[in-house]
């Protein structure tokens, strides 16, 4: 009798443990399940899935889950982030249309408490890049400028006048962001020519290449190149 006593209390007991996880667990959810008027899926694949996250003044998410990100500012404004503990952040002040920002993987809500709409496209990395591959990732020639280095990726901003051209470069995986529309005419190893066009605030993810590039468009380029490890 004692003994079944006991095993009902330890049943009770992992029981009561069980349950106090549960809230964690429902509230660290996808934010595109939890916030999906705010967080729409552009592109994913093996390695990285990128969202595009508008936030209005005044809303804020569900709490949700992000694995390690880098993210491009396309139009600012005051963000709060709420962890789970209660402790909260805020964006810096400073924060501008073509900013990256990053962080490691976190759990928190996401509220706008500007007075501005909030634009940022997310790169969420999945995996790095084999250490076999890594040699397919050297430093990038001006005028592609580094901004930040992350344990995922290296982040280029490059910008370019009508006409401005790109010594040939080599790529590995990467995302592209672009902050004004574009077209480029792009050489590779083998002399064959390709055009690219770019869409305003919009992101591309492109394989390992080597090619030189000139800005054939009308008017200036400005991109963000996260160049994944």
């Amino acid at each position: 009798m004692k003994d079944n006593k006991m095993r009902v209390t330890k049943f009770f007991f992992a029981t009561l443990c069980a349950l106090a996880l549960v809230p964690s667990l429902v509230l660290a959810q996808d934010p595109v399940q939890v916030a999906g008027d705010m967080y729409k899926v552009i592109l994913e694949n093996d390695r990285v899935r990128v969202l595009d996250v508008h936030i209005a003044p005044g809303a804020k998410t569900a709490m949700h889950s992000h694995p390690d990100i880098v993210g491009v500012i396309l139009e600012p404004s005051t963000t709060k982030w709420t962890l789970p503990d209660g402790k909260s952040r805020q964006s810096p002040p400073d924060a501008k249309r073509g900013g990256v920002v990053s962080h490691s993987s976190e759990t928190h809500i996401s509220e706008n408490i500007g007075q501005t709409p909030l634009h940022v496209i997310l790169v969420e990395f999945k995996q790095p890049m084999s250490a076999a591959d890594r040699g397919r990732n050297p430093s990038l020639p001006a005028p592609f400028k580094q901004v930040a280095d992350t344990p995922h990726a290296r982040v280029f901003e490059i910008t370019a006048a009508p006409g401005g051209k790109v010594p040939q470069h080599t790529h590995g995986d990467h995302v592209t962001i672009s902050l004004t529309d574009a077209t480029a005419e792009v050489t590779g190893k083998d002399g064959k020519k390709e055009t690219l066009t770019f869409k305003k605030d919009t992101a591309v993810f492109s394989s390992p290449t080597t090619h030189s590039a000139v800005n054939t468009g009308k008017t200036p380029v400005h991109l963000i190149d996260v160049e994944l490890k």
